[in-house]
């Protein structure tokens, strides 16, 4: 089968040609693809999980974040009050 598709690639100009079904390859079992099916379902949860854990995170230091903002701007403004004399 390979054969012939090179000689029709070749025919044509193409060196390039795709072989669907490889006769020296084993077909996957429905096993096989069920198993990877699997994989696939038990990846998609973890990288659900992670990416939860990250937004959390995220979620926390932008917290940290707008803490420190107010803390700095309270801090500025007790300064100004000091500078034009207002106690």
């Amino acid at each position: 089968m390979a054969e012939k598709l090179k000689e029709d690639a070749t025919q044509t100009g193409n060196k390039d040609f795709l072989v669907t079904d490889d006769p020296e390859q084993p077909s996957e079992s429905p096993t096989q693809k069920e198993e990877g099916s699997q994989s696939a379902e038990a990846e998609e949860e973890y990288f659900r999980t992670v990416s939860g854990r990250i937004d959390e995170d995220i979620k926390h230091l932008e917290e940290m974040v707008a803490l420190k903002e107010k803390e700095c701007n309270r801090q500025l403004f007790n300064r100004l009050l000091n500078i034009i004399g207002v106690e």
